[in-house]
């Protein structure tokens, strides 16, 4: 019985009549499945519905809190990168740029906020100071474990006293 179907002419012909059937099955002609059609047009198209009045967004520059979610958000960032470079201690580059980078954020919100929030973001910036100093010792002259305790008490701070849902009414308004 198995030799019935390892015979070559048993092979073709259920394999020409699976062919024949996959071609023949189908709800379209084989012909009509190939051939290319011309792309509709989205005006002409039923679900299309152009806009008939266009809706102001208010501009960036003009919507501190939006500014300040953007600049939070780009310290975050920043500071995982800083993280990540004193994980590696091979990035020295890297690191004095993500400072840099931090410290320009926190002088950009700073006129964001009202005067009395405004003035506890130095001490936010100088808890990386000791870091950037730092860099210019010899790698196995660094303090590390202060460099991560200034990195924990830094991220603490901005948390806890920056994140945005906590500064509800600290926006300066124009």
């Amino acid at each position: 019985m198995i030799k019935r179907f390892i015979n070559p002419r048993m092979l073709v012909t259920v394999s020409s009549l699976l062919i024949i059937c996959i071609g023949l099955s189908a709800c379209e002609t084989l012909k009509k499945k190939f051939t290319r059609r011309k792309k509709q047009d989205a005006s002409q198209s039923p679900d299309f519905q152009p806009v008939l009045e266009p809706q102001d967004y208010p501009a960036p520059e003009h919507n501190p809190i939006e500014n300040y979610k953007l600049h939070y958000s780009l310290i975050k960032a920043w500071y995982k990168d800083l993280w990540t470079g004193v994980d590696e201690k091979n990035m020295d580059s890297m690191v004095s740029y993500s400072i840099k980078q931090i410290w320009d954020h926190i002088e950009q919100m700073k006129p964001l906020l009202k005067t009395e929030k405004a003035q506890e973001l130095p001490q936010l910036a100088d808890l990386l100071k000791f870091y950037q100093d730092s860099l210019s010792q010899p790698r196995q002259a660094r303090n590390y474990s202060r460099i991560r305790s200034d990195l924990r008490a830094f991220d603490r701070m901005l948390r806890g006293k920056f994140r945005d849902d906590r500064l509800k009414g600290e926006f300066v308004t124009k």
